[in-house]
Order: structure tokens, then sequence, then C-alpha cells
């Protein structure tokens, strides 16, 4: 059975350091896959439009709100990205 850690949030809050405290800390061997690696596979003209992703900026009180919209080879990237993390998941 494999296992897999997700660590979610904005930039520069941390995920990385607390990824590389678990990796030091724990038994078993885990990976540190960063989604922007995969993001940085695609070329630079994916970004900003739709078949690619798109930022919007959701109109609501309080801090703002960014939807990320993904078009067709957005939707293939995070794909593979899914399938690439499972596919190197460690298992016990």
């Amino acid at each position: 059975m494999s296992r897999i850690i997700i660590l979610n949030g904005v930039g520069s809050v941390g995920k990385t350091s607390l990824a590389r405290a678990l990796q030091a800390q724990a038994r078993d061997v885990f990976l540190h896959v960063q989604m922007d690696a995969f993001f940085d596979m695609l070329p630079a003209k994916c970004i900003g439009r739709e078949d690619g992703f798109t930022f919007e900026t959701l109109p609501q009180p309080g801090p703002p709100v960014v939807a990320v919209c993904s078009g067709q080879a957005g939707q293939r990237t995070m794909r593979g990205m899914r399938h690439a993390v499972s596919g190197v998941a460690p298992f016990r």
C-alpha cells in the first residue's frame, strides 16, 4: 500500500521546508514532488490561454480568491502529474 502526503498552500509558506523535515524524520522513503515542476514543463504560451491555464480573481468580499481554469493541455498535464506521482509512490 502506498502513501502520499499532499501539502497545499500559497507560495513561501514553508511547504518545501516541511516536506524536507518530513523526509528527514520519516522511517519510510518519501519523494518530494512539486507541482510547479509540472507547470514548468509547459511552454510559456500555455499560461494565460484557454487550452492551458487561465487565472481569474473572483469578485467577493475579503481576501482575493483566484480560480485556476485548465484547458486541454492543462488537464493533460495535471493528469500526467497524478499518474507520475502514483507511479513513484513508495510502497510499505
